[in-house]
């Protein structure tokens, strides 16, 4: 054979070869690269995911702090005393959206929009109970027995409203709680896993 025509045919063959070992180690280092930033970006998100959850859980442990005041302020309040409720919502409608987008659990983000809608529900029926309170407090006659116990009906839903959301917002603390979020509220620090 013509020594030309085999250093033509070795010289093509190791092309072609060169080429696709060019283009499966390209084809490698990019699913390298890619798995890289993919795995930044699942970071990121958990970083996110986390801030998120830190911030949204201090509004817990400030929501279900109040909502446990409140309860015991209408145990021990006379009856024409007016009382407050300092319920907060701004860093939830602050953070909602961040939160949802970066929380992969769905029964997580039910969770804690149910204990926001929980925080909505109390602040607007006390809300209703003082504007009650005013308006039996200019009654005309302020010790009418039906206004009393109209009164105390109110006390009574109000009570139990708070008491669900402390429960309710205890719980999250318990599930989703960093150790400070339970020595806020008091709580035990939890168990460590076996």
């Amino acid at each position: 054979m013509n020594s030309a025509l085999v250093d033509f045919v070795v010289q093509t063959l190791a092309g072609i070869v060169g080429v696709f070992v060019g283009v499966w180690l390209a084809l490698v280092s990019d699913r390298k690269r890619q798995s890289r930033e993919e795995s930044l970006r699942e970071l990121e998100r958990a970083q996110q995911s986390d801030r998120a959850r830190h911030t949204v859980l201090g509004s817990v442990v400030k929501n279900t702090a109040e909502a446990r005041r409140l309860r015991a302020r209408l145990g021990r309040r006379k009856p024409c005393e007016l009382i407050h409720a300092d319920l907060e919502l701004a860093v939830w409608d602050a953070v909602q959206a961040q939160f949802m987008q970066a929380c992969h659990s769905v029964d997580e983000r039910v969770c804690f929009a149910q204990f926001f809608d929980g925080v909505r529900g109390l602040q607007r029926y006390f809300e209703f109970h003082r504007e009650l309170q005013l308006s039996i407090a200019v009654a005309v006659d302020a010790h009418d027995p039906e206004l009393a116990a109209v009164q105390l009906g109110a006390d009574q839903r109000l009570r139990e409203l708070a008491d669900d959301l402390r429960l309710s917002g205890t719980l999250l603390i318990t599930d989703y709680g960093e150790p400070v979020h339970r020595k806020l509220l008091g709580l035990k620090p939890a168990a460590p896993a076996a």
